[in-house]
């Protein structure tokens, strides 16, 4: 594997409310030049997703991840 050629900054990080805060703003700047919801009405990995998470095509999004919900 060759090395990257970017340059981080191990000093520079973000708390995971930052985070958040950041992506809310680059989300509202977002919607401003494309469409809120640009979800497909269907799909076809529908029924493998709808068997997966309750009758729904994903997680909720109102909720933080869990990964222990795949072990079910």
């Amino acid at each position: 594997m060759t090395p990257s050629k970017l340059k981080s900054s191990p000093e520079r990080t973000w708390t995971w409310e930052q985070w958040q805060a950041g992506r809310a703003e680059r989300r509202r700047i977002g919607n401003l030049v494309a469409p809120k919801n640009i979800r497909r009405a269907k799909s076809e990995g529908d029924e493998y997703l709808r068997e997966t998470y309750d009758g729904e095509r994903g997680p909720p999004f109102n909720k933080p991840f869990d990964p222990s919900a795949d072990e079910k």
